[in-house]
Order: structure tokens, then C-alpha cells, then sequence
């Protein structure tokens, strides 16, 4: 019983990824698709039509105008809470956008206080989200290292050792996702640009914070044994962690960025590493393909991208972590 009620759970997620696309599909073509019996499907289409996770509309189909009933996912079935907050230039940033299950922005929110604390993001909130009623979930990105829903090694000082997911979850009463916030934009640029198979990582170099890198290895983050792999800030450089901070800056981070470069090339050795940060530039990251050529064999060095500005793939990468809670939700849901 408890395999066919997975079996159940498996077919349900195979249907729901497929209409996650902007297009409608009717039976006949999830069927196809999935490889289930149009029975199959006819059933547990009902069955997310009934709980209100999709929708059908009838659609002419040929010309002797017979007419289908093509499936869509309701986008007001639920929505996604995605908040994060970083320190830019010394100025803090907290911003919050509301998904739909497309992953359509539906409420975008953004604010720079001059603490942020705990009561400070819980605040920002639940003034700037609205209307809890349909959130299945919040996700929330840090410029730090989570441990157990701790924040550790945190950028903003006030919220060093909060225990930030705990918090939100008892004063929401929601599920709460928090994760490094690297990981999110690196799973969004590999979800929105990069075969599955891909290695690439991700490395962020901003002026006087330690830098933080990600890498995803064929489908799967690279995080270490305490999640501390990829913070390029605690590598054995020549100077101390408060010299580091200083040479952080565009005159002098060069060399500090070349030798995080290279060191992740020859451990990690990726097929693409994508630069961002204000201390990079084009211009910096063709200098730093050039000076690790001097170290790493060219039939080695991967393809070094620039992009500037990478909000579109932090929100991309925090709305596919949203689907896939889902997806593990429903595997161990006894029924649905």
C-alpha cells in the first residue's frame, strides 16, 4: 500500500512539472509526455483539478471542431515568499518578492534600514508581503553560513547567531527554507542557462566583504561537510583576515582574486565560472583568465563570464528551490 501511494505521489509530481511551462497541455499530451495511460492521467488530473492546483479550459482542436480540455497550473492556488538581505557599500539591503507558481513576480518590495536585525526583516515582512492566505512557503537567502537555521560568518553583524529560521517560522506559522545566499543565484544561472550536466561556479567579489563562491557539479552543490566549501575568504593568503578586507578594493583585489581563481580551477575544475561582485569588471575578468594561464594548463581553464547584475537569477534560483520543496512535500504526503 505504502508503495502504491508513492507510486501515487511520483505520477502526481511527473504531471506537475510538466504544466509548470507557460503552455496549457491537454490529456493526450501529458500522457505522451509522462509515458501514463491516458486513464492514468485522466485520473490524478481530477485529482489536482479538485484540491485546485490546476485548471482546465476546452480548446478547438483540428477543423471539424471537436475541442480538448487543455490543463494549466491556477496560479492562485499558492505563492512563494522569497526575502534576502545583503550588505552593499556598506549600506544594507533587504528585498522581498511574492511568486506565483509560475514564478511570476506578484509583490516586489525593497528597503535599506540602517539596522537589520531579526525584528527588522520579521517587520519588513509582514508589512511589504500582504495577505498571507495562499504562502505554502518563505525562502529567505543570507550572505552567510546556515547552520541548523543559525546564521554563522554573516556579512551584516546584528544578525550574527540568530536563529533567523526558527523565528520566522514560529511568527508565521510557515515552512522556512534558508540557504546561503550564493546557492540561490547559482542554481538559478545553471537552471536558466546551462545543460544539467554542466560544472560551473559561481564567484562573487564585492568591495571589502569576503568574497563567497558556489559550485553545482553535474545537478549537485558542492557544500563540504560543514558548508563551508567555496568561502575563497578563509584560504591561507599571506596577510591576516582584516588585511584581506582591506586589499578588497579595485586598485589592489586583483591578486586576491587571482589566487581564489585559481585555487577553485584546480580543485573544482569547472567548465564555467561566472564573475560578479563591484569589484568586477569585464575588463578585470579577462585580466584574471590571463594571469591564471600562468598557473593552470590552458586545455584546463573554463569559459570566465562577467555579469554585472544577477537579481534575475538570485530570484530564479530561490522560485526552483520553491518547487522542489514542493515536489519533496508531496513525495511524503501519506495521500492527497
Amino acid at each position: 500500500m505504502a508503495d502504491t501511494a508513492k507510486l501515487r505521489q511520483e505520477n502526481l509530481n511527473m504531471i506537475r512539472r510538466i504544466l509548470l511551462g507557460e503552455q496549457g497541455f491537454t490529456k493526450q499530451e501529458i500522457a505522451a509526455r509522462t509515458g501514463l495511460s491516458q486513464a492514468t492521467c485522466n485520473t490524478l488530473l481530477n485529482v489536482l483539478a479538485r484540491h485546485g492546483e490546476v485548471q482546465s479550459e476546452q480548446r478547438r482542436t483540428g477543423s471539424v471542431g471537436r475541442s480538448s480540455a487543455v490543463y494549466r497550473i491556477n496560479e492562485a492556488y499558492e505563492s512563494f515568499l522569497c526575502l534576502h538581505f545583503e550588505l552593499l557599500e556598506g549600506i544594507r539591503r533587504i528585498t522581498l518578492y511574492r511568486l506565483s507558481p509560475l514564478g511570476k513576480i506578484l509583490t516586489e518590495a525593497h528597503a535599506c534600514p540602517p539596522l537589520l536585525d531579526a525584528d527588522t526583516v520579521t517587520e519588513f515582512l509582514r508589512t511589504s508581503a500582504g495577505p498571507m492566505g495562499n504562502c505554502s512557503r518563505i525562502l529567505v537567502g543570507t550572505p552567510s553560513l546556515v547552520d541548523e537555521g543559525r546564521i554563522r560568518h554573516c556579512d551584516i553583524p546584528e544578525l550574527e547567531g540568530v536563529r533567523l529560521q526558527q523565528i520566522l517560522e514560529e511568527t508565521f506559522g510557515l515552512p522556512v527554507h534558508m540557504e546561503n545566499d550564493m546557492h540561490y543565484r547559482i542554481f538559478g544561472y545553471y537552471r536558466k542557462e546551462l545543460p544539467r550536466d554542466s560544472v560551473i561556479t559561481l564567484l562573487n567579489f564585492p568591495s571589502h566583504i569576503l568574497p563567497g563562491t558556489a559550485t553545482i557539479h553535474r545537478g549537485e552543490f558542492i557544500s563540504g561537510f560543514s558548508g563551508l566549501a567555496g568561502m575563497t575568504g578563509f584560504l591561507p593568503f599571506d596577510f591576516d583576515r582584516e588585511e584581506l578586507l582591506r586589499r578588497l578594493n579595485p586598485r589592489e583585489c586583483l591578486p586576491v582574486i587571482v589566487k581564489s581563481t585559481a585555487a577553485l580551477i584546480a580543485i573544482v575544475n569547472p567548465g564555467t565560472m561566472v564573475f560578479t561582485g563591484d569589484l568586477m569588471s569585464q575588463e578585470l575578468t579577462d585580466q584574471v583568465y590571463r594571469q591564471c594561464l600562468r598557473h593552470i594548463p590552458p586545455e584546463h581553464m573554463p569559459q570566465m563570464i562577467f555579469r554585472e547584475d544577477i537579481e534575475e537569477y538570485y530570484r530564479w534560483g530561490m522560485y526552483q528551490r520553491a518547487l522542489e520543496l514542493n515536489l519533496e512535500d508531496h513525495l511524503r504526503a501519506k495521500e492527497f
